[in-house]
């Protein structure tokens, strides 16, 4: 429990106009160790950086996978906060290093002036997009898991959130039981 909780946030950045919340529970009462994760950390230029996955699996080698997935997108963003290539960077590390793991993520860096949200996915269940009549929309994004054989061209896709929208980003142990998202 203790390395779980390590592994997620202790914080998620507070940025007048933006409220960031987050909800962890594992998916079995056996599994209190597993490879799901989810993150919020502000860059130095103001920009957040939003991620979330999934380990294929669950125990501790699934855990530690997630805990070296999310540093690295971390580190990546310091250098170059681009989506497509911070998920590249931990599909290399990944094949180099775990090839028989494979990960669902999606990395999105939003820029709390202008509202433009930069994402890219690798395999992921899409976000849906709230707006303020309450109409549902997905952020459309394609890409295969991380730790697939071979090189995976992601892109890098851009959306201005509107005023007053919710984002929901979630891993498939939401729908996994009633494969319906709405229930």
């Amino acid at each position: 429990q203790r390395l779980q909780a390590e592994a997620l946030p202790h914080d998620l950045p507070e940025i007048p106009g933006l409220t960031f919340d987050a909800f962890y529970q594992a998916g079995a009462d056996d599994a209190r160790i597993g490879g799901d994760w989810y993150d919020a950390m502000r860059l130095s230029d103001g920009r957040i950086v939003l991620s979330v996955g999934d380990v294929s699996g669950s125990g501790l080698d699934a855990a530690v996978t997630m805990a070296n997935v999310r540093q690295i997108l971390r580190g990546v963003a310091q250098i170059h906060p681009d989506p497509a290539m911070m998920l590249d960077a931990a599909d290399r590390t990944l094949q180099a290093g775990d090839a028989e793991r494979f990960v669902t993520a999606f990395v999105g860096v939003l820029d709390p002036v202008t509202w433009n949200l930069s994402y890219a996915s690798a395999g992921h269940p899409r976000p849906l997009l709230r707006d303020r009549t309450g109409r549902l929309s997905e952020l459309h994004a394609s890409g295969l898991p991380l730790g697939t054989v071979g090189r995976v061209l992601r892109a890098t896709e851009n959306i201005t959130l509107p005023a007053d929208a919710m984002l929901v980003l979630y891993t498939d142990g939401l729908v996994e039981t009633t494969h319906d998202l709405a229930a």
